[in-house]
């Protein structure tokens, strides 16, 4: 059962030269007690083979994040192989000698011979040997399918009602996650033991297929093609200069042997931290993890090879052409993350940028010298980088951009910001902290990334205190210290960039039969656990409703800290107010009172306070939220903002000219125009896209009566959520602004969506190399009783790595990266629901993909085993799954919505237990002959047309069509 370790501990050895040197990295001190200003209560522990284990207890909701983290990233890729460290985190989820295999004795032959093929192909150059072997390659992949039970290592988290399997590859680091029912511990450390003992690297093709698509995602991406442009010149030689994806060229050219090797290399336990959050023993999970993870044998690890990292000489310029928004990004090398000047190079890049108050935000953003601006830190293991980046406004030059992000700097240099404003900067670095410590990600993320950084948590958990101690002087030091000018300018200008596609070999369709199962898997599924008993929301318990003058307060506690929230909601929006959503933009530029826009926002911000403001079709929102002590000053400030708003004579005008700019620059953005054609397909005149002003409607827009709109927003009856440690009466009596007369907001005006008489396709025109597709069908009104039926048909189709479209689409034809669906249901009473799909897949393979995708939502093959794990997922939801108290108020107000009263989970649970698949199959039966409508954004030269308008009828939609400017 241990043969793939063996195997990865041979190629190693031929890997590496016998003079290859070894190093002891730094691992951080054990603690067996938390320290004591430790508001995470963290305690480290190492076992004998090396590994390093973080613990911290936090029992809000029983269930548990762990984060695995492996000090290994791009950084540590062949120089011939890169992207290795990527590929790896992809087959780490393919099971081992145990799991994802029915017959591991019977499919090694074939995985025996796959490997020693595709070493063939690495060394071969010529296409018609390189043809022949991919044939070669696949006949063996088929056989090992045979045996292969693809994502059995998903299926077996979805029984056990986990939720966010995931993973991700950095520079330095690739980190496994997951979140487990507390009850469902000793399952976890089984599985994750096993998975990286020995893991076995079955079904590469597809996996490799399933890359590509991922890379021609990144191509056609905008901000990746810029950002990789500007890693390259910061950093050149420097492997930080490469992308994680890998090459096109190293790609196509993997290798199973360097794969081994390289996870040999780094995947040993005294390289790897195990990160937990949550609702647990802390004595008890120790004894777990020593007992499964103590298994993995520790080995020295090879001495990183060394790299140079270069300075940049003056200004070294890097520019890019794309179909998109144009961009201007400055970068300094800065510091590694170590370095003591971290620090102050933290609250310096605040200073400039906080997305309210910092120098970029309000001497080019508030005053709308540019479209959009900011700033950002990154702070390495070797090195550093500071960037800030603006957007240019229409007709708007690169240069000029540039100029005022170099004002921005000289600015800070010269000392142009205060004690307070550094104050103020660290009370939201409070605010912050505590309201990520109400999430146990943020918890093992915090955990994981100081294990990476090489950190004592001594430091990790002072990190707020040393902060408090930076002072102007240290700020302005390292300004001066590293913003010199020595610096990467990196610019995006309009353009047809040069696309490579990485096309994809030929590969035989894989047989998934969702009824298989592994001993092993059973085995895990079947481990004793007491049920947890689900915890549903109680009126008077959870949450009170007070009838107020102006609406109904919703209101529950906050147990956990002294952080506010309180929302006021209005079922106001574009659909009955056209200008609402730019009279509030307005207000978002505005003062309050006697104090100007830039004295009123730094106001909020001393205090904590976050204002954000949201429109939408037919509803509104305004939300405060902050420390509780300071909401009294708070929301002085709101009412004076909204009662008499400060601004500019031109703030209008210049409002306007950004928005016009941003109007043309979504004309080239694929995701926005792909939103904008799934309205206009599912809603068609009724758009919300074709809602938005024109540019000669925001032409016309008048500063006096746009904030009287904003205004008139507080005539209207309204809900209003309060999170918080007051009372209800206590908070209705701040919140009351003397007797008014409220109107009732218009009539809610009921979701219809269009029902074709057969198939249609509506098809925009991009240059890019995937084809963006999606695909719906209306179905019935919103309907509670059904309300199940929503979740299993949903679940059963997208729910997750091992849903039925997940499976069909990805893992057995790697047709791609990205693809889900599911089934909708409406969020209000009277609305409709629809079914729908979605991926991105290569241009060639649109007309394939999507008779795929419409055939899996049309008539999905019905499993046992399938709907037994999407049985099994749901319930576990409903046990471990508790609505969290910040939640609560939205939760009520949904339900509400839906013309329901109080919980409705309860009924709804005692339905999931005695779900059926006949159910199932009598509910999915209504797609069988409904006609669907897809939506695709592609390049029509390199998609099939002709074959496209086959599927329905079709219609090639412009974007003058799509848009309504």
């Amino acid at each position: 059962m241990r043969r793939p370790l063996l195997f990865a501990a041979f190629v190693l050895c031929a890997a590496l030269p016998a003079s290859a040197q070894t190093w002891m990295p730094k691992v951080p001190e054990t603690l067996d007690a938390p320290l004591p200003a430790d508001p995470m209560a963290v305690t480290i522990h190492r076992l004998p083979n090396g590994l390093t284990v973080y613990l911290s207890p936090y029992r809000q909701e029983p269930r548990i994040t762990a984060w695995i983290a492996t000090r290994a990233g791009s950084r540590q890729d062949p120089a011939d192989s890169t992207g290795m460290a990527h590929y790896l985190e992809h087959m780490l989820f393919k099971g081992s000698g145990r799991l994802g295999t029915g017959a591991y004795g019977q499919e090694k032959p074939s995985l025996d011979a796959i490997s020693a093929l595709y070493e063939k192909l690495f060394r071969t150059a010529d296409p018609a040997q390189r043809k022949a072997i991919y044939k070669e390659i696949d006949r063996y992949n088929v056989q090992v399918s045979t045996y292969a039970i693809p994502n059995e290592l998903a299926q077996a988290y979805r029984r056990l009602g986990a939720r966010g399997l995931n993973a991700y590859t950095s520079n330095e680091s690739t980190v496994f996650i997951i979140s487990i029912p507390s009850n469902r511990a000793e399952a976890w450390a089984r599985l994750e033991a096993d998975r990286f003992a020995q893991p076995v690297f079955r079904l590469f093709q597809t996996e490799i297929e399933t890359v590509y698509e991922e890379k021609n995602r990144s191509l056609d991406n905008p901000e990746r093609i810029l950002g990789e442009a500007l890693d390259r010149q910061v950093w050149k030689e420097h492997p930080y200069g490469r992308t994680v994806l890998g090459s096109v060229e190293h790609l196509k050219n993997p290798s199973l042997a360097k794969m081994y090797a390289y996870y040999g290399a780094n995947y040993v336990p005294n390289n790897m931290a195990v990160a937990l959050s949550g609702d647990f023993d802390r004595e008890a999970m120790l004894q777990l993890i020593s007992k499964y993870f103590g298994v993995w044998k520790p080995k020295p690890l090879p001495k990183p090879e060394p790299y140079a990292i270069v300075k940049p000489k003056g200004v070294e310029r890097v520019e890019v052409k794309y179909e998109a928004e144009e961009k201007a990004v400055l970068a300094w090398q800065t510091v590694p993350a170590s370095h003591p000047d971290a620090d102050a190079l933290t609250v310096m890049d605040m200073l400039m940028s906080n997305s309210r108050t910092g120098i970029i935000d309000l001497d080019l953003v508030q005053a709308q010298k540019v479209k959009a601006a900011s700033s950002g830190p990154e702070f390495l293991n070797e090195g550093g980088v500071w960037q800030m980046w603006a957007v240019p406004k229409k007709d708007q030059k690169l240069e000029e951009a540039e100029a005022l992000l170099l004002a921005a700097a000289a600015k800070l240099k010269s000392g142009a910001f205060s004690d307070e404003d550094i104050a103020a900067v660290i009370t939201n670095f409070e605010v912050g902290q505590k309201a990520g410590l109400e999430s146990n990600e943020n918890r093992a993320s915090f955990m994981a990334e100081s294990f990476l950084r090489f950190e004592p948590w001594t430091k990790s958990a002072a990190w707020l205190e040393r902060l408090r101690r930076v002072s102007k002087a240290e700020v302005l030091r390292v300004a001066k210290k590293y913003l010199g000018e020595d610096r990467v300018a990196a610019y995006r200008r309009q353009g047809q960039p040069t696309l490579v596609s990485m096309a994809k070999p030929e590969f035989t369709k894989l047989d998934i039969k969702p009824g298989r199962q592994s001993a092993f898997f059973d085995e895990i599924v079947s481990l004793p656990a007491a049920p947890v008993e689900p915890r549903w929301v109680v009126a008077g318990r959870d949450y009170t409703l007070t009838e107020l003058p102006e609406g109904r307060l919703y209101a529950a506690a906050n147990p956990v800290n002294d952080l506010f929230s309180l929302t006021w909601d209005f079922d106001l929006g574009r659909r009955s107010e056209r200008s609402l959503c730019s009279a509030l933009d307005l207000l978002d530029l505005a003062g309050a009172g006697k104090l100007s826009a830039e004295e009123f926002k730094k106001r909020l911000y001393s205090l904590g306070t976050s204002l954000h403001v949201s429109c939408a079709e037919q509803d509104s929102g305004v939300t405060l939220s902050g420390l509780e002590k300071n909401l009294w000053p708070s929301l002085q400030l709101l009412w004076e903002h909204f009662d008499s708003p400060a601004t500019e004579p031109d703030t209008l005008a210049k409002m306007v000219e950004v928005e016009i700019g941003a109007h043309a620059d979504n004309k080239k953005n694929p995701a926005y125009i792909h939103h904008a054609l799934s309205e206009l397909a599912e809603r068609g005149p009724e758009s919300t896209v074709l809602l938005e002003l024109s540019d000669a409607e925001l032409k016309t827009l008048k500063d006096d009566a746009l904030k009287a709109l904003a205004r008139r927003l507080w005539d209207y009856k309204r809900r209003v959520s309060y999170v918080g440690s007051r009372s209800p009466g206590e908070l209705a009596r701040l919140i009351d602004r003397g007797p008014r007369r409220y109107q009732d907001p218009p009539a809610y005006r009921q979701v219809r969506y269009l029902k074709p008489a057969g198939d249609k396709v509506l098809f925009t025109h991009r240059d890019m190399l995937q084809s963006q597709i999606g695909l719906f069908a209306a179905d019935e009104v919103l309907d509670p009783a059904h309300a199940v039926d929503y979740q299993f048909l949903s679940g059963y189709l997208g729910g997750g790595m091992s849903s039925l479209i997940f499976q069909e689409v990805r893992e057995a034809r790697a047709l791609a990266y990205q693809a889900s669906g599911g089934y909708q249901g409406a969020a209000r009473k009277g609305d409709e629901n629809q079914v729908w799909g979605y991926l991105g897949t290569q241009a060639d393979k649109t007309v394939e993909a999507t008779e795929l995708l419409r055939r899996l939502l049309r008539e999905p093959p019905l499993s046992p085993q399938r709907l037994s794990e999407t049985a099994k997922g749901i319930e576990e939801g409903y046990r471990t799954n508790p609505i969290q108290f910040r939640s609560i108020p939205g939760a009520v107000m949904g339900w509400e919505d839906q013309g329901l009263s109080g919980d409705p989970r309860p009924e709804r649970f005692a339905r999931v237990l005695k779900y059926r698949l006949d159910d199932l199959a009598a509910f999915s039966r209504r797609f069988k002959q409904r006609p669907m409508t897809a939506y695709i954004l592609g390049n029509r030269d390199r998609v099939a047309l002709d074959a496209l308008k086959k599927l329905g009828e079709f219609e090639e939609k412009g974007l003058d069509q799509v848009f309504p400017y």
